[in-house]
């Protein structure tokens, strides 16, 4: 039973940990398109779509199949807020500070509305430096006139509120984050805890949640590459230690913010002198055609998997065959993981062929692929409500007019693709 939950923790810390990794290799980080030089922060999630601040007003972007920003949408009720940095939304409830006071907005005939000050354990019995006895008052630890506290998350059930503050009794130095839990359903909270394993004495400062365990958060320690660096560390792990993100998404520059929005992450950087969005952007890749050869189309080398930008992910398969080889135990462990990056997504599994064959005869092919795909993924403990499966024969080519053997390999696959 121990190796049984080992290997199962193992699975789940890579699930969690497959956000920025997928992007390791075959990219780069790249400035958005829409940046223009204002200073963009406090990066956050609004019914999961991608949002932040950018002179002084709120938006919420809509992504394309590149990995980037395709259009902002102004959110006016949420820039009236007036909110220092990031804010954490669950369901009808938002949280955010404003001069460094914590409250919670109410979605109310779709507009979110400020419903007044976070209720916080100890933060409430507050009383001015040095009044009193330290037995009077030993149950006051926090001060009401000078706590300040910034940029809230939530953890995926909501009970669970972080925050960042340097004001805070107990602290570790600089800006710490802390914790508190929430009491009678959320109406008031917990004393704050420090959270220990990503705190130094330095500073630490937006914290994001992403998926039930992993935590992303910024910090300027003595291990960083320079300034500001971002870092990532498991909460489900009792002895994890925050490890840095790898380049790019780390840098010579101060790297303040990550968040991970409809599959994508996203950072705020000021590599470029001013906090902007930078977003993982796909390497050029020249290729070149295959020269011609004798070698039987059935014994060509077959290519294995590949993701497209972060909503697709490509099997491609031997010629006139819908089986498995043996390297592809690797290939489905990827794919695996790439479904369950966002459990609430549905997948679309479309089997295509080349061009060589009858049309009726690839239209069964390609069904079969897409249907044996489908069988694996289900014995790996893929729910069957989350899969579902089609044909399209030679209809939509990945190269048209496919000529070098190289080519049509191309046109031989089954595409996975997340649908929101």
């Amino acid at each position: 039973m121990k190796k049984i939950l080992i290997i199962l923790f193992s699975v789940f810390s890579t699930m969690a940990y497959a956000y920025e990794r997928n992007y390791k290799e075959g990219y780069t980080i790249e400035p958005s398109q829409v940046n223009d030089g204002s200073m963009s922060q406090g990066l956050s999630l609004l019914n999961g779509k991608f949002a932040y601040t950018k002179g002084g007003k709120v938006y919420v972007a809509t992504l394309n199949d590149s990995l980037d920003i395709e259009s902002l949408t102004l959110q006016e009720d949420l820039t009236n807020l007036d909110m220092d940095g990031q804010f954490a939304q669950i369901n009808d409830r938002l949280y955010f500070t404003k001069d460094g006071v914590l409250y919670c907005a109410k979605l109310n005939n779709g507009e979110w509305k400020n419903e007044g000050k976070v209720k916080i354990e100890g933060m409430d019995n507050g009383r001015a430096m040095g009044e009193g006895s330290s037995l009077a008052y030993r149950r006051w630890t926090y001060r009401t006139d000078g706590v300040r506290v910034y940029n809230p998350a939530l953890s995926a059930d909501g009970n669970t509120l972080y925050f960042t503050s340097d004001e805070i009794e107990g602290g570790k130095g600089g800006k710490d984050i802390w914790y508190v839990k929430a009491k009678d359903g959320g109406k008031s909270w917990s004393k704050p805890v420090n959270l220990s394993i990503v705190n130094t004495d330095q500073n630490e400062d937006y914290l994001k949640v992403v998926g039930d365990s992993a935590i992303y958060f910024s910090s300027n320690r003595t291990d960083t590459l320079k300034g500001i660096n971002l870092f990532k560390v498991l909460l489900a792990s009792s002895n994890a230690k925050p490890e840095m993100l790898f380049a790019d998404f780390n840098s010579q520059s101060d790297d303040a913010e990550f968040i991970v929005a409809e599959g994508c992450p996203f950072i705020a950087s000021n590599r470029g002198g001013t906090f902007e969005i930078y977003r993982p952007a796909k390497k050029e890749i020249v290729i070149e055609e295959a020269p011609v050869d004798t070698t039987p189309v059935d014994t060509l080398p077959p290519l294995a998997v590949e993701r497209k930008e972060f909503k697709t992910c490509i099997l491609y398969f031997v010629f006139d065959k819908t089986s498995f080889i043996d390297s592809y135990d690797a290939e489905f462990k990827y794919i695996y993981e790439f479904i369950n990056e966002d459990q609430t997504s549905t997948i679309m599994i479309v089997g295509h062929t080349d061009t060589r064959g009858s049309d009726e005869y690839n239209q069964i092919l390609s069904e079969n692929r897409a249907r044996a795909v489908y069988d694996r993924l289900i014995k790996m403990g893929v729910p069957a409500s989350r899969l579902k499966y089609r044909g399209e024969g030679k209809k939509n080519l990945a190269v048209k007019n496919a000529k070098t053997k190289a080519e049509h390999q191309k046109n031989r696959r089954v595409e996975l693709i997340k649908i929101d």
